[in-house]
């Protein structure tokens, strides 16, 4: 098998609404997608895992920067993925500094579990984790620079905030919970892992978020009747994948034992709404 096509059934095989989103592009950029998520899932897997220490993790990740510096030094890789990347960053004209900021987001995870950021932290993660991945994919996709960031940036805050709601109770179990400080001090929630899904406030606060995360939806709506609609297929599609996520807990009391997720079946009639309409 050849390095694209392990890539490929890497993402087609984590199960990710990604894979759905990237079918409708061109082979090339496809291609350099699939690359992107994979590495995007490699040091995501790597800030996840219980079974290594964070001084380990630390190292892992900071291993991955040195890979990429070295992709861009133009070195020879006997693995898959680096390989991929090459040909991604080479044929789409990648910005290493991206590439750094995931890695930057995986880290903030990892040196110390985040609990209650405040405002500008939460803000800073999310551009790491979320919105530095939406700049390269516009890279990828031919879209302007100049509105094209003002959009990948609305998508990527809007995929985060949902996908932090979404997480909430399972980010508990990990020892993580990235609702903002200021939320917690507006409705007098002490700032303490304990028992605070028990908080009836709690509910507000998600609801909150959830309606800045519509607010960005909203922006990247009206930013993208500036774009080729034939240059964002992928985005609008993952768009539709996270609105449909939202759907199911804006404006309703959220069960967070019962992680909200789309089946194959929904997945299915989002991306044939998408083509036939």
């Amino acid at each position: 098998m050849d390095d694209k096509s392990k890539i490929e059934q890497l993402v087609k095989e984590s199960g990710s609404s990604f894979y759905w989103g990237m079918k409708l592009l061109s082979k090339p950029k496809r291609r350099a997608m699939f690359s992107l998520y994979a590495f995007c899932r490699v040091v995501d897997d790597i800030a996840d895992d219980e079974k290594i220490s964070k001084k380990k993790k630390q190292i892992k990740l900071n291993l991955w920067k040195r890979k990429i510096d070295n992709i861009f030094k133009k070195k020879k890789f006997n693995d898959s993925l680096l390989r991929e990347l090459e040909h991604s960053i080479k044929q789409f004209n990648l910005n290493k500094k991206n590439f750094y900021s995931i890695i930057d987001g995986m880290l903030m995870d990892v040196k110390t579990d985040i609990r209650f950021p405040n405002d500008r932290v939460f803000k800073l993660y999310c551009e790491r984790v979320a919105v530095a991945v939406g700049y390269l994919s516009i890279k990828i996709f031919g879209i302007n620079q100049s509105i094209g960031d003002k959009y990948a940036y609305s998508l990527g805050m809007a995929f985060q905030i949902t996908n932090i709601v979404r997480d909430f109770y399972e980010d508990l179990g990990n020892k993580r919970c990235y609702l903002p400080s200021s939320k917690l001090t507006k409705y007098g929630i002490k700032k303490s892992l304990k028992n605070i899904d028990n908080n009836p406030c709690i509910q507000n606060i998600l609801q909150e978020m959830l309606e800045e995360a519509n607010n960005e939806f909203e922006k990247s709506d009206l930013l993208k009747k500036s774009i080729d609609k034939k240059k964002i297929v992928g985005s609008e599609i993952m768009k539709l994948f996270y609105k449909s996520i939202h759907k199911k807990m804006f404006k309703k009391k959220i069960n967070f034992k019962k992680k909200v997720r789309l089946n194959i079946w929904d997945k299915f009639l989002i991306f044939l709404n998408f083509t036939f309409r």
